[in-house]
C-alpha cells in the first residue's frame, strides 16, 4: 500500500471553522476579574501567588488537589510535574488524584457548581478556524455542564471580542480581534495553556508506502480516500487496511456525537456541502458550486446523481431536513449558531439564510447530509449510521472492531489525481484503548497504522527501519483549569503565578518527547494567521 499525492500545486490555505458541540448557559459559580498591573513584570512567580494569598486572605500552605483521567498517562505525567513545582515553593500543599474517564468527566463538568478545590488537566481539540479554540473554553454563554467553560470564567470584553470574531469576514479585522483576545486571556488567565500538540500516524513500511496526516483529531484516516483532499491509499484492488481506535464508538449518529473516536469511526461515511483540504482550503463536496449573495444568504448548487447508502438521491430536501435534524440535539449548535432557514428552489438547488453575519460559515455547512429516512424515523444513526461517502458502515463488535466497506455507488468518477473508486476495500478500526497494547499490536503486524500510540512510543518506533512517521501540527491544545471561583484563584496573581511555575519545555519534552510545542495562547499554529507567538511569557 501507498499513499498518493495529489495537489502538485498547494493552495494558500484558508482559516474556516467547524464547531464544537452542544454548549449552554447555567448559572454563575465564580467570576474572575483582573487587569493589567505594572508591576506583574517586576515580580516573580512567588512574588506574584504571595501577592495574591494576602489580597484574599489566604495562609499558605493552601491545600488543593490537581486531578487527570487514569486512562491518559501523558496527563497524569504532566500533573505531577505542575503538583511538584507547586509544593516546592512551600506555598502550596498539593495532591494528586487518578480518576476514571466517567467520574473525571463529571468533576470537570460540575467542578463549578460544586464549588470543588480541584485543579484539572485537560485537553481539547478545535479546527480552522480560531472560534472553536475560544468559543467553548472562554465565553460566558458556554458554561459547563454544556459547554467547556469549566471554571464558569465571565469577561464581558472577551464575550465582546469572540462575538466580534464570529461576525467578522475581513481576514484582516478578524487577525486584530483574536490577538487582542489572546492578549486579554493571557493577563486574566483564567486557564493556563500548556502545549500545542501534533497528529502523529505511525505505520509498518512494508505495509504502506508513504501517509498523509490530516491536522485535525477525529479525522485520522481521511488519506485513505478524499476526492476532496486529492488523497488516497495506493493498494492493491480489495486489500483490508486494519488501523486503531483509542475506545469504543459511543454514537455515530451526528447530531449525537461528542468524542473524538465517533468522529474517526464515521469520517469516510458521512460527508457535507464543503469540505477542507489538509491544508484548510474550503473544498466542494456535495455542492459543486455556491456563491454569497448578501451577507445572510447562500446559494449551493447540489451534485446530481449522488446515492445515499440506503439508496436515497441526494435532494435539496435532504440539505433542509439535516439542518433541521439538529434542532433540541446535543449537537444543535453546530448548525443553529448560524441556521435560520433552507430555501428549496429545486432539487440540486438551494439558498440557505443564515440568522446573523457568520465570518466562518463556509466551515460550518458542512455538517453531514443524511437520508431523509434518519429524519423522518425510519432509520437509526446510531445503530446504523448512513451517509454518501466513499465507505459504508459494515459491521461492529463491540470492544473489539468497527468495519467499513468500499461503498461502490460513490459519486466520484475519478480524475488524473485521484481513482474512481477508493483502492483499500475494507477498513478495520481495532479498538485497542490500551497504549501499550497498541504498540504490541502494531510491533506484532496486527495493525498497519496507528495514530493512537503514545508520543514516546512513537519517538522510539521511529528509530527503528521497520516502521514509519507522519507528523502534522495539530488542532489541539493542552491546558490546566483553575477553580476560580474558589479563592485564592480568584486571584489573578495567583494564577499568572502558577502560569509561570509549569514547567511547559520539560513537559514537551520529557513527557510528550519533544512532540507538540511549548504554548501559552488557546490558538495553535496550525492556524498562523490567527496565532500568537510572541507575548511574553513573564506577562
Amino acid at each position: 500500500m501507498g499513499c498518493r499525492k495529489g495537489f502538485d500545486e498547494r493552495v494558500g490555505r484558508r482559516t474556516i471553522l467547524r464547531g464544537l458541540g452542544a454548549v449552554g448557559t447555567i448559572g454563575l459559580s465564580g467570576c474572575i476579574t483582573a487587569e493589567r498591573d505594572d508591576r506583574i513584570s517586576e515580580s516573580g512567580p512567588t512574588e506574584l501567588i504571595q501577592r495574591g494569598f494576602e489580597a484574599t486572605g489566604v495562609d499558605a500552605p493552601f491545600e488543593t488537589t490537581i486531578y487527570a483521567n487514569a486512562e491518559n498517562g501523558e496527563r497524569s505525567r504532566w500533573a505531577q510535574l505542575v503538583q511538584h513545582e507547586l509544593n516546592e515553593t512551600g506555598l502550596f500543599d498539593v495532591d494528586f488524584e487518578q480518576l476514571e474517564w466517567g467520574s473525571y468527566e463529571q468533576l470537570c463538568l460540575n467542578m463549578a457548581d460544586n464549588a470543588e478545590n480541584a485543579l484539572v488537566t485537560l485537553d481539547i481539540s478545535g479546527g480552522w478556524d480560531p472560534h472553536t479554540y475560544v468559543n467553548s473554553l472562554f465565553h460566558s454563554d458556554r458554561r459547563s455542564p454544556n459547554g467547556f467553560n469549566f471554571n464558569h470564567y465571565t469577561d464581558d470584553r472577551t464575550d465582546e471580542l469572540i462575538d466580534s470574531g464570529l461576525a467578522e469576514s475581513d481576514p484582516e479585522r478578524r487577525a486584530d480581534i483574536y490577538r487582542e483576545l489572546q492578549e486579554r486571556l493571557a493577563r486574566q488567565v483564567p486557564i493556563s495553556i500548556v502545549r500545542s500538540g501534533e497528529e502523529t500516524a505511525i505505520y509498518r513500511c512494508d505495509a504502506i508506502d508513504d501517509w498523509r496526516q490530516y491536522p485535525l483529531p477525529g479525522s485520522e484516516y481521511d488519506a485513505v480516500y478524499t476526492p476532496y483532499g486529492r488523497e488516497f491509499l495506493e493498494s492493491e484492488d480489495g486489500a483490508e487496511l486494519v488501523v486503531d481506535l483509542p475506545a469504543t464508538v459511543s454514537n455515530p449518529d451526528p447530531v449525537r456525537m461528542n468524542d473524538t473516536t465517533s468522529n474517526m469511526a464515521t469520517t469516510p461515511i458521512y460527508e457535507g456541502l464543503l469540505a477542507v483540504d489538509f491544508e484548510g482550503a474550503v473544498r466542494p463536496s456535495l455542492a459543486t458550486d455556491w456563491e454569497q449573495l448578501d451577507p445572510t444568504t447562500y446559494r449551493f448548487e447540489l451534485r446530481g446523481d449522488v446515492a445515499f447508502h440506503n439508496g436515497e438521491t441526494l435532494t435539496a430536501d435532504h440539505v433542509r431536513a439535516t439542518f433541521e435534524r439538529y434542532a433540541g440535539t446535543p449537537r444543535e449548535t453546530d448548525v443553529y449558531d448560524w441556521y435560520e432557514d433552507t430555501v428549496v428552489i429545486d432539487e440540486t438547488e438551494l439558498e440557505i439564510h443564515l440568522e446573523r453575519e457568520y465570518g466562518p460559515f463556509e466551515v460550518s455547512v458542512g455538517v453531514p447530509i443524511v437520508p431523509l429516512a434518519a429524519s423522518e424515523g425510519a432509520l437509526d444513526l446510531s445503530e446504523e449510521p448512513t451517509g454518501t461517502g466513499p465507505y459504508r458502515f459494515d459491521e461492529y463488535a463491540d470492544g473489539e472492531y468497527w468495519r467499513l466497506r468500499r461503498f461502490d455507488g460513490h459519486w466520484f468518477d475519478g480524475d488524473e489525481s485521484v481513482p474512481e473508486r477508493p483502492p483499500v476495500e475494507t477498513i478495520t478500526m481495532r479498538i485497542v484503548p490500551d497504549p501499550a497494547s497498541r504498540r504490541a499490536a502494531i510491533e506484532a503486524g496486527e495493525l498497519d497504522l496507528a495514530t493512537q500510540i503514545s508520543a514516546a512510543d512513537v519517538t522510539d518506533l521511529e528509530t527503528q527501519s521497520a516502521y514509519c512517521v507522519e507528523r502534522s501540527a495539530a488542532g489541539a491544545i493542552d491546558f490546566l483549569v483553575y477553580p476560580a471561583y474558589l479563592e485564592p484563584f480568584t486571584n489573578a496573581d495567583v494564577r499568572r503565578g502558577i502560569d509561570r511555575l509549569i514547567p511547559r519545555e520539560t513537559i514537551v519534552e520529557d513527557v510528550y518527547a519533544g512532540v507538540g510545542a511549548v504554548a501559552y495562547t488557546p490558538i495553535p499554529p496550525l492556524l498562523e494567521e490567527f496565532a500568537v507567538d510572541s507575548l511574553d511569557p513573564d506577562r
